[in-house]
């Protein structure tokens, strides 16, 4: 039984495989998405702090965060410590061959550590209580419910917004007295961060140069090659993870990371809206979900990415389509700025091809030489290049007329 288990997996098969690469030839897919259209987030809070259920189609993630008070490391005392726990329990077709549900979890363990311990975006100096005797221990557990391609994404995702919803409980040390205070909900305080890493999932074909986005199980299976690359709201670089058969040359990997790159910090801040909403919930005495069977059944409370951002553009695009008796308004208010800055604007619109140098290396043989000084065209209409022309002397005034008078 265990040896044919993968082949109750899809994608395993080779006719599923071929009729998957058949497809991304051809630029289509299963579910009617593009190549790069992702699909719906949802979340969904719990009545205890740090308890976050997230969907991405059949997808399905929950991340629990539970803190204790322990004893730091040797080599770091004044630090606290962060532990991430990935079970993959609730998938059936993994728990029948212990070397798939053990690559697997290994796999998705490391790349979560990679993201949010190596890269340090909690402030692990803020759980010491007190050097070399007692620190905070914060110990994320993700559990997956149900499994239909891309956890790295859903399991970031959650564990995230777990920690960002989190609330530690005060304490205070004096004359060698550990004292915490949990009465009072007031008193628990949240974590500090550095910054918030969100990771990206593309699959890579060879009958295809064109990565797909957010794949399903069955074209992560029939994938030739995996790119996860993580990044944070700053658009930092904060692990790349790549391997398969299929060649990931650099524009391909660029081509990537620049969509992962505004991918993320839009996720970024869709968890930031989820859970201003939820503090409004609190604030409100609401406390309808409880427990895991609410987490996941729960249908009331789920904040979905497309309604949430897409109110955004909807309002963009209401403004854009108001009537020109409402736009003066606008436009009066902001005809103090000079005329010159309109320029840019113009050129923001049109297409302009990719820019390669905040992301590759640039070679000394490759830079650019100094623009010269413009011709001067003389009065018969052609230009003199072979006369010098003498260096004009700065001028600090504000305006044409006052320089005018000093010459």
């Amino acid at each position: 039984m265990s040896m044919n288990s993968n082949l109750f997996e899809p994608g395993k098969s080779k006719p599923e495989r071929s009729f998957v690469q058949l497809a991304v030839k051809q630029n289509q897919r299963l579910d009617g998405r593009r190549s790069n259209e992702s699909r719906d987030v949802e979340l969904t809070f719990g009545t205890d702090w740090g308890s976050v259920a997230v969907s991405m189609g059949d997808t399905k993630v929950m991340a629990q965060v539970i803190c204790e008070m322990g004893l730091p490391s040797l080599s770091r005392p004044n630090e606290g410590k962060l532990q991430l726990n990935v079970l993959l329990g609730g998938v059936a077709f993994l728990d029948e061959a212990y070397s798939t549900h053990d690559q697997r979890s290994l796999k998705l363990n490391s790349l979560l550590e990679r993201t949010f311990r190596s890269s340090k975006c909690i402030d692990l100096e803020s759980l010491c209580v007190a050097a070399e005797k007692h620190v905070w221990c914060i110990r994320v557990n993700v559990n997956v419910i149900n499994h239909d391609g891309n956890l790295y994404d859903a399991s970031s995702i959650a564990t995230l917004a777990a920690l960002m919803h989190f609330r530690r409980p005060d304490v205070s040390y004096k004359d060698g007295e550990l004292r915490i205070f949990k009465q009072n909900g007031l008193e628990f305080t949240p974590l500090l961060f550095h910054h918030y890493p969100v990771s990206v999932t593309y699959c890579v074909y060879k009958s295809s140069g064109q990565p797909i986005l957010d794949p399903t199980l069955l074209e992560e299976n029939a994938a030739d090659s995996v790119i996860v690359l993580s990044f944070n709201s700053y658009q930092e670089l904060c692990s790349l993870t790549a391997g398969g058969t299929a060649p990931t040359n650099a524009p391909i990997v660029m081509q990537c990371a620049r969509n992962a790159a505004a991918r993320c910090k839009s996720l970024l801040d869709f968890v930031r809206k989820a859970l201003a909403l939820d503090e409004e919930r609190r604030s409100q005495g609401d406390r309808s979900v409880n427990g895991l069977v609410g987490l996941i059944l729960n249908t009331e409370h789920k904040l979905s990415y497309n309604k949430l951002m897409g109110i955004q553009k909807q309002q963009q695009q209401q403004q854009q389509q108001l009537p020109p008796g409402e736009n003066m308004e606008l436009d009066n208010e902001s005809s103090e700025t000079p005329v010159a800055n309109e320029e840019p604007s113009k050129k923001e619109g049109a297409g302009a091809p990719m820019d390669t140098s905040d992301w590759l290396p640039h070679d000394e043989d490759s830079q650019e030489l100094p623009m010269r000084s413009e011709a001067i065209p003389s009065k018969a209409g052609k230009y003199k290049t072979n006369k010098k022309t003498r260096p004009r002397k700065q001028n600090n005034s504000d305006s044409e007329e006052e320089a005018k008078q000093y010459i």
